[in-house]
């Protein structure tokens, strides 16, 4: 779905996708490979967001978050294993963080099962009672007998040589520990000194005679002597260079058999990957409510729809959300009193849009959405616009151009306010035949609006939001913004209903009141109003 920065931050895109950020490197890496569903991918859209449901459905809502938590602690192997592929050696850090990734992969089939809930599993075997993603069997086994412990250990099992090498090495070991003890037991007869490394000093005033034999002379000062155990062992080093050859061999082999791993690697690192997307949604859906929506290029209605970035604001300060329906019959206007939500009603209604776009349940008890192949948002551009020297007015125009021009029926144009800096009657003049362009077009719209008579005049629907309630605001006496801004969002009904065209009040006075106008101000006002023509 192509749209514009302006467009996708309107709707709220930006906060969804931060959102459905997968956990770890996996799924970061896969979501950023996946495109967005395009029109002609609704059954791939369909098959996707009714699994996240079901998943949603079935899945613990604390076991999914243990169940990411476990995919981010999976370790990468994939360049481990590519240096394995292209033939460098690989050390034993390396087998280890191999091990590393077969546990993570253990410790996911556990969080899994954990998540499940077993009361969701039917007679029908729909339940995800298998984990999705593959074992490394084989690769578990190559490393098993290296693995006794946390650790890894080059372990004999490895390579029959392994064994004979160390055995010699330790023989070789053997001799040199008892050519170095007699040296040893010589220094410690002659001079009184028990050596403890192999260098050791003697006092010119505790021993001045002839160093025994098997020690040597370092270094000599007028006070003292450093001398040094000289323990001739050419077998020990011999059989260290035999055991290095064979450890090298050995880590060889173990790193080709790795590498022919490389494809089931790969295949549970893709698995770990969609997984971790999948859950990404699964938790946003348990959060904020789901619905396999019906995909029809033709209808676009929604009911009870949740705008989750707004539904969090409000809940963040103790305020409850009213969810909206709307049916769209390709184009219609939304009128309706200032801070009634009409941003609001657009906002959900391309937020929704983007959710099946991405393969996520919208937030709604029931949907019929079309995919979209472009959303632009009208009015409001922000300040990126002045650079190119326009007005206000001019840059909503020249979106409105672009607008018309790569419209058709797979376009949904959310319009806010458009024309309002420029004179009322031009204004609404210019916003009708813009209307009746894009019904021409087929594209479907949603106009929010203060103009009078602009659904009738421009033959479309007209929608409004039902605005204050007056019993409501009787009692209202806020003394200050934060209050008033409170009693203002108590007293609001945010429905969408059908409007009698024509029945465009902004109840502006009222909200003015609320917000603390004074009251001789707000009392003129009200009297030339009653007055107009």
């Amino acid at each position: 779905m192509k749209l514009d920065a302006v467009s996708a931050e309107r709707i709220g895109l930006p906060w969804l996708r931060a959102a459905l950020v997968p956990g770890g490197a996996f799924g970061r890496r896969h979501d950023e490979a996946t495109p967005a569903y395009a029109p002609g991918d609704e059954a791939r859209a369909l098959a996707e967001m009714a699994q996240i449901v079901a998943l949603a459905e079935q899945l613990d809502h604390d076991g999914v978050g243990r169940l990411r938590a476990a995919l981010r602690a999976v370790p990468e192997p994939q360049p481990i294993v590519a240096r394995a592929r292209a033939g460098d050696p690989l050390g034993d850090v390396d087998f280890y963080e191999l091990g590393r990734f077969v546990d993570g992969l253990d410790a996911v089939a556990r969080a899994w099962e954990a998540a499940v809930l077993r009361q969701a599993q039917g007679d029908n075997g729909a339940a995800p009672d298998h984990v999705p993603v593959p074992a490394v069997d084989a690769l578990r086994e190559l490393l098993a007998p290296g693995r006794d412990g946390a650790g890894f250990y080059l372990a004999d099992a490895f390579a029959p040589p392994l064994h004979a090498a160390r055995a010699a090495l330790a023989q070789a070991e053997a001799e040199y520990d008892a050519r170095r003890e007699a040296i040893a037991a010589r220094v410690r007869d002659a001079i009184g000194i028990d050596p403890a490394g192999d260098e050791f000093v003697v006092l010119h005033d505790v021993y001045d005679g002839p160093l025994p034999d098997g020690v040597v002379l370092v270094r000599e000062t007028p006070t003292y002597r450093v001398a040094a155990l000289r323990v001739v062992a050419p077998q020990r080093d011999a059989a260290l260079a035999r055991l290095t050859v064979a450890e090298d061999d050995a880590r060889r082999a173990l790193a080709e058999s790795v590498a022919r791993q490389a494809e089931a690697v790969g295949a549970a690192t893709r698995a770990l990957g969609a997984l971790d997307r999948t859950l990404a949604r699964v938790a946003f859906t348990q959060r904020w409510g789901g619905c396999v929506p019906e995909l029809s290029p033709g209808r676009f209605a929604f009911e009870d729809a949740t705008f989750a970035p707004l539904a969090g604001a409000l809940a963040a300060r103790g305020h409850r959300y009213t969810p909206l329906s709307i049916e769209l019959p390709g184009v219609a206007v939304l009128t309706g009193p200032n801070m009634g939500g009409k941003s609001a009603a657009l906002a959900t209604t391309g937020f929704l849009c983007a959710c099946v776009a991405l393969g996520v349940p919208p937030p709604a008890r029931s949907a019929a959405l079309p995919l979209c192949d472009s959303l632009t948002w009208i009015g409001g551009e922000g300040p990126g616009e002045r650079t190119r020297l326009l007005s206000a007015y001019a840059a909503e125009v020249v979106r409105a151009r672009e607008t018309l021009a790569a419209a058709s029926a797979r376009a949904l144009v959310l319009v806010d306010e458009f024309a309002r800096t420029t004179g009322p009657r031009e204004g609404r003049a210019l916003l009708v035949a813009f209307v009746e362009a894009l019904r021409a077009r087929g594209a479907f719209a949603l106009v929010a609006t203060h103009f009078d008579g602009v659904a009738a005049a421009a033959g479309v629907p007209h929608l409004r939001i039902a605005g204050l309630r007056a019993h409501a605001l009787d009692a209202v006496a806020a003394d200050d913004l934060d209050a008033a801004l409170d009693a203002i969002n108590a007293a609001m009904d945010y429905r969408i209903v059908d409007a009698r065209d024509g029945d465009a009040s902004s109840d502006a006075l009222e909200l003015a009141r609320l917000l603390g106008l004074d009251d001789d101000v707000i009392a003129r006002a009200r009297a030339l109003y009653e007055a107009r023509d």
